[in-house]
């Protein structure tokens, strides 16, 4: 039986995230869990890479997006929700001793 054009599409989806985060050199299975017990960001980021698949950027381009984003994608691989890094502002007044 041949897969219908839905999941054909699905598949390309999926595979097109797992080169995505095999270049962020976080396994696939890592952010299925994330995306599972949290969602929050993690699932705002697996539907931002499908419309960015759809858009036609490849996944190097939304590698190197994520990479410069305020995402703390390391989280992923420590097993924690995704969560944006904690940035100083560059006017803080923040004493460092």
């Amino acid at each position: 039986m041949k897969p219908s054009t839905t999941q054909e599409k699905e598949r390309r989806v999926r595979l097109f995230e797992e080169r995505v985060f095999t270049q962020l050199q976080i396994k696939q299975s890592q952010f299925n869990c994330c995306v599972e017990s949290y969602n929050g960001y993690a699932l705002l980021l697996r539907r931002w890479i499908q419309e960015s698949y759809k858009q036609g950027l490849n996944s190097y381009e939304i590698a190197t997006i994520i990479r410069k984003s305020p995402f703390a994608i390391d989280h992923i691989q420590q097993n924690k929700p995704l969560s944006l890094k904690k940035v100083i502002p560059k006017n803080s007044r923040v004493r460092v001793s």
